[in-house]
This record gives C-alpha cells, structure tokens and sequence, in this order.
C-alpha cells in the first residue's frame, strides 16, 4: 500500500486490482482535455488523494432501454469508457465551441466519426463538494450534439 493507484479515463490501470475501502494512497488521473484555443483533444495527468474509490457500473437494462435501432455489434461496445467531444456554442471559456467528458458509454456506437444524435454517459459527481461530508453521486446523462466520440485508450505510465 502507498504506492499510487492509477486511472485513465475511468478506467484503473495500476494496480489490477485494487480494495476501495482499505487504499487510502494517491490516485493517479489521466484523462482527456481539450485545448480552448484549437479545441484538439490532450491528455492531462494529475495525482490526487481521493474522496472515495468506486467502479462505474454498466447495467444492461439500461442499455436495452437507452439503445433502441442502434447496432448490435459496433465498434466502440457499450461499457466502454470514452471521450466525447460535442458541440456547445462558442463562448469565453469554450472559444472552439466544444468540450469533451469522460465516462462510461451506455450506447453502443458502430462508428465514433459518426456518432449518434444521442449519447448517454454514466459518470461521477461529487456532492456537497465543499461540506464536512462529501460523497459521489453516479448521474446518467444524455448528450446532444455530439461529433465525435474517441474510445479511451490505457497508456503505460510514464516511466
């Protein structure tokens, strides 16, 4: 224990396994971002000593629910993490006119250059953020939109 636990895009990288309610060490995030000015995507990497550990789950029941008339054999399977750039009016803070989020796809998606009008993500936010008793609230959400959408790759760490 103490040595740092890692996360790309969701997803725990190192160690293979890992007991949530035992680690109290730091977390190593890598994850997508977008550079406002040309609103390319980068990957950023920051070391954090976490609120809470918890796996995103897929239900499957949702996803007979959220994906009806999509593929059932595309190439970026349902479950999968991502990154998901989308339209959003240009703005100070998003002079390119997009952002990208992180999560867990619920959708399956035949072609990410060609995403549907559609995408649902599970992801984690934090609630109460600044009390004496934060905690993690799991939020489905659906985006519209969306241009494209990037499975995420796990990285080696950077030796």
């Amino acid at each position: 224990m103490g040595a740092p636990a890692t996360v790309h895009d969701g997803v725990l990288v190192s160690p293979k396994s890992l007991n949530s309610e035992t680690y109290n060490g730091p977390v190593t995030i890598l994850h997508y971002n977008i550079n406002r000015n040309t609103g390319h995507l980068y990957r950023q990497l920051i070391t954090v000593r976490p609120l809470e550990i918890r796996k995103t789950p897929f239900m499957k029941r949702d996803q007979i629910g959220r994906c009806t008339g999509n593929p059932s054999s595309p190439a970026i399977p349902a479950g999968s993490c991502v990154a998901v750039k989308f339209r959003v009016p240009p703005s100070s803070a998003f002079p390119a006119g997009r952002e990208v989020k992180n999560g867990r796809l619920l959708c399956a998606i035949r072609n990410g250059n060609q995403p549907p009008t559609e995408v649902w993500i599970y992801h984690w936010l934090v609630r109460n953020p600044n009390s004496d008793s934060p905690s993690l609230k799991l939020e489905l959400k659906k985006y519209t939109g969306v241009t494209y959408v990037e499975k995420a790759r796990v990285f080696p760490l950077p030796t």
